[in-house]
């Protein structure tokens, strides 16, 4: 008996189409067990690796798109905003400035603020002393004195302990050399 595929019902393509199916289920499916011993269907570890290809792709191809078109045009409208000043009832005050001018402003005046001593605005109990910049400059250089100290010293206290070492062990070797042990035996009268 000659076994015929449209007796079976299917064509050639839907035979096919078929056994794709199932070879694909078969490679991207698997089994995991839970807490009870229950089977659980899951990815399998050739569908999870392929996943993490395919997300991988289009977040490049997002950041590729995005560096393309969406930031210089963000740029852009940040380089062209115009802020305006108003005062509590909306009416405009003062001149309009560029976003990249009022940047600059408040930089400056964030820089020559005048601060305390550990770069705070000045409250009730403590003084400003001196402009922003000057504090940052000056704990800047404090700190890479204080590490050049601690490295000038930690090399000095090393030439210092082995030149002591030297000394006491020469010293003792002198030592040695002059000390002589005589052994005397008295005699029987």
């Amino acid at each position: 008996m000659e076994l015929d595929l449209e007796a079976l019902g299917f064509t050639r393509e839907e035979l096919q189409a078929r056994v794709v199916d199932r070879c694909c289920s078969q490679v991207l499916s698997g089994i995991t067990y839970d807490e009870e011993g229950e089977e659980i269907d899951t990815d399998s570890a050739f569908a999870q690796k392929l996943n993490e290809k395919i997300r991988e792709h289009i977040d490049s191809a997002v950041t590729t798109m995005c560096d393309r078109h969406v930031l210089p045009l963000i740029t852009g409208h940040i380089e062209g905003l115009v802020l305006q000043e108003t005062n509590k009832w909306g009416k405009k005050v003062g001149e309009p400035v560029t976003f990249i001018e009022y940047l600059v402003k408040r930089a400056e005046n964030y820089m020559t603020e005048k601060v305390t001593y550990d770069g705070k605005p000045p409250d009730g109990y403590s003084k400003a002393t001196q402009t922003r910049i000057t504090q940052m400059i000056d704990h800047h250089l404090h700190y890479h004195i204080a590490t050049a100290m601690q490295q000038a010293l930690t090399t000095a206290n090393s030439a210092i302990v082995e030149g002591i070492q030297e000394t006491v062990r020469l010293k003792l070797s002198e030592f040695a050399a002059a000390l002589k042990v005589t052994v005397e035996t008295k005699a029987k009268r």
